[in-house]
């Protein structure tokens, strides 16, 4: 009974270790089925959009124009101009004073000729000065209309804005705005290097993954300000960037401004967007062995037979079962027969799940990795004495390298406003083998060294990929074939003794990523 329980829950395990061994071979094989037939389901991304529950959505709408206009213009106050030339701004500013006894001041912006305020065009260097006479002269408005409509038409036909501020009707043509720029501080550099190299430094291949940051150069914020730039009038100002620098400083027409805050907003937006990442690397090895021989030992001297069976422990090789019958008495005394088997199966899963989260368009490097030393350099030699004592004393120097293996993973995210997601991605997995010993020289005075050899595998690529949604990235499908057979004599039977042995060994790697995204607080 005690025996028997120990071998249950041994059979339990290993019914279970077949069951995830199953599961992970049936998801290897589906994900590479989809990635060969590039299935791409329309129908399951609108389910995945379709919320089954009560939401609010959509930006804050302003308030109506009537609830906006200061207490002085709510009044329906009809107002005419009767004029009989074309005035200019400061006289219609007079008039209009004079009509509703609302003072009117114009700031000197509004007074400078509208053709400074073009675009900033290539090769529209010269100014057509009287097209810009004309913009700044009012035509005549018939018929009674309320004082705001009226203003709102003088200030389209003059090129100027109007607002009601501190009492009195204010004309100006430019603004300054202030745009908080969520970035951060620090640059992040990232590099990502793997293949082969043609330079004897790197020895023939060639593999890194790097990601620096420095603070206090402002890249960022540089580069938002260049992006800004074509947006400007001729006239319009925007701030240089300094050190540690969060805002930009914008004076330009009102107009300008709304569209460098939209689209400010936006990049805010994308700054501050996190993008979660699951990297994953699923590796099914299988082995089948199966080696079977007969050994013959015929040394018949005497007569007399005995049979005995040995267990595996007393096999030939490793796992093997052995039967083997002998003669121990008579005249074949020390004829023995040899027989042995061995089977071997057995399947092995390896699963490398790296998380990460990191900011929409900062780089992230991840990594596990080992440290070792080995002999690559030694050197012998003898040092000499004098002349009168001609002594002889070995010297060696020896010469330790370092190297580093491990896991390596290094993510550049750019989350898009259609929800797509592209991923420049650089992995390295590199492990060591067992250090082999090599010797030189004689066998009194040999000098030995270390062999290192190193193996892995990896990739550097860009995907695009949709959230949600595992993407296969690399795969790797080895199998080796290895059969031996032994006879006295090509073509004789196994049974005249020999060995024969076939050996099975299939290795699976997939590269599987997935990336979610997770808004931020703008």
């Amino acid at each position: 009974m005690v025996l028997v329980l120990p071998a249950c829950g041994w059979q339990g395990r290993a019914v279970q270790a077949q069951d995830r061994t199953r599961a992970a071979a049936h998801r290897i094989d589906t994900l590479e089925r989809d990635h060969a037939r590039q299935l791409n389901d329309a129908a399951q991304r609108r389910a995945a959009q379709d919320v089954p529950h009560a939401w609010l959505a959509g930006r804050a709408r302003p308030l109506a124009r009537e609830l906006r206009l200061p207490e002085p213009l709510r009044r329906r106050i009809d107002a005419t101009l009767l004029y009989t030339d074309r005035p200019d701004l400061p006289q219609l500013a007079q008039r209009i004073r004079r009509a509703t006894a609302i003072p009117v001041r114009i700031l000197p912006d509004a007074l400078l000729p509208p053709e400074r305020f073009l675009p900033r065009l290539n090769g529209v260097d010269a100014l057509d000065t009287h097209a810009g006479t004309l913009l700044r002269r009012a035509e005549l408005e018939s018929g009674p209309q309320p004082l705001a409509d009226l203003l709102d038409g003088l200030a389209a036909r003059l090129y100027v804005h109007w607002r009601y501020q501190a009492g009195a009707i204010e004309f100006y043509r430019t603004d300054t705005r202030v745009f908080d720029v969520r970035m951060l501080a620090v640059a992040a550099h990232t590099r990502s290097q793997l293949g082969r190299s043609a330079s004897g430094k790197a020895e023939g291949f060639d593999h890194g993954m790097q990601t620096a940051m420095s603070s206090g150069d402002g890249n960022g914020l540089a580069a938002l300000r260049a992006r800004v730039l074509p947006f400007l009038s001729k006239a319009g100002v925007v701030s240089e960037v300094t050190a540690n620098g969060g805002a930009l400083v914008v004076t330009d027409l009102p107009e300008i401004l709304d569209r460098i805050e939209a689209y400010v907003a936006r990049e805010n937006r994308a700054a501050t967007r996190r993008v979660r990442i699951l990297l994953e690397e699923l590796t099914l090895s299988r082995r089948d062995r199966d080696e079977r021989g007969i050994d013959w030992a015929l040394i018949f001297s005497r007569a007399s037979a005995a049979l005995n069976a040995a267990g595996p422990a007393a096999a030939a090789g490793q796992g093997a079962a052995l039967l083997g019958a002998g003669v121990s008495r008579g005249q074949w005394r020390g004829s023995q027969a040899m027989l042995d088997v061995l089977a071997e199966a057995g399947v092995s899963v390896h699963r490398r799940s790296i998380p990460l989260l990191t900011l929409n368009r900062q780089p992230v490097t991840h990594a596990v990795h080992s440290t070792f030393s080995y002999v690559d350099h030694v050197q012998g030699g003898v040092i000499g004495g004098t002349t009168a004592q001609p002594a002889v004393v070995p010297s060696i120097s020896v010469s330790q390298k370092r190297e580093t293996v491990g896991t390596f993973v290094t993510i550049l995210p750019d989350a898009r406003d259609d929800g797509s997601i592209l991923l420049s991605i650089g992995y390295d997995n590199s492990y060591a083998q067992p250090l082999r010993t090599l010797s030189f020289g004689p066998a009194d005075s040999q000098l030995r060294v270390q062999q290192l050899n190193l193996d892995g595998h990896g990739t550097v690529q860009q995907v695009a990929l949709r959230p949600g949604q595992p993407v296969l990235l690399a795969g790797f499908d080895a199998r080796e074939l290895d059969s031996d057979t032994r006879r006295l004599t090509r073509g004789a039977p196994l049974l005249a003794g020999g060995r024969d042995s076939l050996s099975d060994i299939q290795q699976r790697t997939v590269l599987l990523i997935t990336a979610q995204l997770e808004d931020g607080d703008v």
